[in-house]
């Protein structure tokens, strides 16, 4: 399913997944509030620029439909916080092209978290030109414990915190809790951003 505002972009990558011989079962224009229209395991790609925060109850209903989301972004782009837990992979429109789009596809289905190399380098050097190189080297150095490999290794994976607190038999608070202590180690604003770091500093991977 594709949700893209922009016409002639929703044209470009449905001519692409012709190419690619990937079936599209519905184009919609602009958000997620049909409901209706999703079902079990369906991957849905979307333009930053048409998601608006996630209700709860939409972020639910996806989790429970195993609904896949890889979100397309470009440098103006700011994803809102609650599509960074609910994504599964990001896709710089600067990388988009037929088998950059087959290969975030593939990643996503197959249950890997997906960035690709621009966004991962655009994050990286962005971190840095804040003022934020001496928590970057920081993070080559840092000591996760078991648990918190555990647990960075499931969040590359694109499970939310309800996934991970049932793959590993804890509670979600706790799951939360350990991902806030992790986001801290790697002095990270955010889940994506700590797995690009995380496979920089060698703590996961590719």
């Amino acid at each position: 399913m594709l949700i893209i505002q922009n016409d002639i972009h929703r044209y470009s990558i449905e001519g692409m997944f012709r190419s690619l011989d990937i079936r599209l079962t519905a184009q919609f224009g602009a958000d997620f509030d049909d409901l209706s229209a999703f079902s079990n395991g369906q991957l849905i790609i979307s333009s930053a620029s048409a998601l608006c925060p996630v209700p709860g109850e939409i972020a639910e209903r996806l989790r429970g439909h195993n609904v896949r989301v890889l979100i397309l972004v470009d440098s103006a782009d700011v994803v809102h916080g609650s599509w960074i837990d609910q994504a599964n992979g990001f896709l710089d429109w600067a990388d988009l092209r037929p088998e950059t789009l087959r290969q975030a596809v593939v990643d996503v289905e197959a249950g890997r978290f997906h960035v690709s190399p621009t966004l991962a380098r655009r994050s990286v050097t962005a971190a840095d030109r804040a003022g934020d190189d001496i928590g970057s080297k920081r993070a080559s150095a840092i000591a996760l414990t078991a648990r918190e490999q555990q647990v960075l290794r499931l969040i590359a994976e694109g499970l939310s915190n309800r996934q991970i607190a049932r793959s590993l038999s804890v509670s979600e608070h706790g799951v939360k809790r350990m991902v806030g202590i992790i986001l801290a180690k790697l002095n990270c604003p955010n889940r994506t951003l700590a797995v690009v770091r995380a496979i920089e500093a060698g703590l996961l991977a590719v």
